[in-house]
């Protein structure tokens, strides 16, 4: 622990005072995760809590509409290349995957007829679709779609499509055909483990619409906001940006009409708000801001759903320099480690998120089965940052900042603007590094524009930012060298030749017990590198009126994954 006591002190009367001057105005923090998501980089991992209550539509309403609040807009609604979790909650209600999660991690049957089974040459999947779904303009949804749709994502003649999941599905695709309108085949090009889980859930597009553009006119399409043409249980009405994105029932879906007539997404600008919408009934489903959650307790009309998440809070160091010239002070892997060092983040956990988190410990969520506690750890201890900055060459200077070679030690550290915590915390962890003499700005930004940043333009300092895991730990996503740019999200530009191996290890071993070995190597080489350490994994906190039921949320199924939404209904029928 650190032997500098008044600094020790300092802190603790930053976060109590913060908590007493900002929780009392109600302004509080916001836990939901600004987390990208989707199949093949992250998703979640089974176990902890989540609701219990049965599904039980024998006294179900037809008709009514559900409104869902969340301090973030939606960016994009097409499948191949939504990198946040928000987008997917709306753009899930609209496209199908052929297969789905379930609340146990489990995969399950959507537009397949079942979860296929790898062949004997552990590299072929050999899908049966549904003969009775239906795009929602009457048009048989067929193989044909589900080729194309992948196609997109690996082929060389749509390299100019943007996909996120490029980097991954070129490297271990080999094809994807059709040998009849109702069967799909997928040979990979060697084993690869997540292939299912991180990739058979991709919402399907259909081919007869998207055919018709160039690969240039797909990324910049109007239809990747509002499409035309969808699979799902809802269909898009319109979106009022910066307001709500407005959707009503489907009655083409093939798993039937849903209860509900209408679903909104409704932007707010932070989940203190959301939480007293949720009182009043302008809200019936939100992600409850953590300062918020013992008053939850005591409104009449709103259940509370907290469960462990499998999902971290995290800060990215750029290490780019064509994209920032402080990639001269995060290229030095001493200087990491003591930034690391300088964080109280048992006091974070427990000050900025009220309790409803705990310090993270390795690179991943202790919820994935593949998770480890590293032999590497960061211990806070201001002194012995100071004294591994100053024996890397870093000086302090008359006002406090240190320098090095003529590079001061400053920069820019952004979050995502409408989350109370992440906003608060980008201040406590200025106010640390300050004390070790470095300089740091604090800027938060609207969410989609830092997704931006982060997958695509990678014009930034430093972010700090949430991920939702998937339930495979393949994190390749997020360390690959072969995810820099292009939609993936090695913002920090990480390259390790090392954990590049160990990535490809771990996709083509299906042993489970041999994969967490490899696992661990992974886990241990980033906890030694930090390119992007993490600080906390936080809980998942929603309030959902009891108006609504069979509203299943749990650690599994509360973005893109929503197979009970079938089940939604609302008691008033309005």
């Amino acid at each position: 622990m650190a032997t500098a006591d008044g600094d020790l002190e300092r802190f603790e009367r930053f976060l109590d005072e913060w908590s007493r001057r900002d929780f009392l105005r109600g302004m509080g923090g916001a836990v939901a995760l600004t987390a990208f998501m989707a199949g093949g980089m992250e998703l979640l991992a089974a176990c902890g809590g989540g609701p219990t209550a049965p599904t039980d539509t024998q006294k179900a309403v037809r008709g009514g509409h559900l409104v869902e609040g969340n301090y973030s807009d939606v960016a994009n609604m097409n499948p191949i290349f939504i990198s946040d979790v928000y987008s997917s909650i709306v753009a899930y209600r609209m496209y199908e995957g052929m297969l789905d999660i379930d609340g146990q991690a489990n995969q399950i049957p959507s537009l397949a007829t079942e979860v296929p089974k790898v062949e004997s040459d552990q590299m072929t999947y050999r899908f049966k679709l549904r003969k009775d779904a239906k795009w929602s303009d009457g048009t048989p949804i067929t193989a044909d779609d589900v080729v194309f749709t992948y196609q997109l994502m690996y082929d060389p003649k749509y390299k100019e499509v943007k996909s996120r999941f490029r980097a991954q599905l070129e490297q271990y695709l080999a094809s994807v055909t059709a040998p009849d309108p109702y069967t799909v085949v997928v040979r990979t090009t060697t084993v690869y483990a997540p292939f299912l889980i991180s990739y058979g859930g991709i919402g399907i597009l259909p081919k007869h619409v998207w055919s018709k553009l160039s690969p240039a006119e797909i990324n910049s399409s109007e239809m990747n906001q509002v499409p035309t043409v969808v699979s799902g249980a809802m269909t898009p009405v319109r979106w009022d940006k910066g307001s709500q994105y407005t959707m009503k029932r489907n009655d083409l879906w093939f798993k039937g009409r849903t209860w509900l007539d209408s679903y909104v997404y409704k932007y707010v600008p932070d989940l203190v708000q959301a939480a007293n919408q949720l009182k009043t009934g302008e809200l019936d489903v939100a992600a409850v801001d953590p300062s918020q959650w013992d008053s939850m307790a005591t409104a009449q009309n709103v259940d509370r759903i907290t469960y462990v998440s499998p999902a971290f809070d995290y800060y990215i160091q750029n290490h780019d320099a064509a994209k920032t010239p402080k990639a001269a002070i995060f290229g030095d892997p001493e200087v990491r480690r003591a930034l690391t060092m300088a964080l109280d983040r048992k006091k974070i956990a427990d000050k900025v998120y009220f309790g409803q988190a705990v310090p993270a410990d390795s690179s991943m969520s202790s919820v994935q089965w593949a998770h480890v506690t590293p032999k590497t750890q960061y211990p806070f201890d201001l002194s012995k940052a100071e004294s591994m900055l100053e024996g890397a060459g870093w000086k302090k200077g008359a006002d406090g900042v240190r320098t090095k070679n003529g590079v001061r030690m400053e920069w820019e550290l952004r979050t995502n603007a409408g989350n109370k915590v992440r906003e608060t915390l980008i201040t406590v962890l200025a106010d640390q590094w300050k004390q070790i003499g470095a300089s740091v700005s604090t800027k938060p930004i609207q969410f989609p524009q830092l997704v931006t940043q982060l997958t695509q333009t990678r014009d930034f300092d430093m972010i700090l930012i949430g991920i939702a895991e998937n339930p495979d730990p393949d994190q390749s996503q997020l360390w690959s060298s072969k995810s820099i740019g292009n939609g993936a999200l090695n913002g920090a530009a990480y390259k390790s030749p090392a954990v590049d191996a160990l990535l490809d290890q771990g996709v083509q071993t299906l042993d489970r017990d041999k994969r967490k070995k490899i696992y661990a190597q992974i886990q241990e080489q980033l906890l030694q590198d930090l390119p992007a350490p993490l600080l906390t994994f936080p809980k998942g906190l929603w309030g959902v009126s009891k108006r609504v039921k069979n509203f299943h949320l749990g650690p599994w199924n509360r973005y893109a994954n929503r197979p009970w939404f079938k089940d939604v209904y609302v008691t008033d029928g309005k």
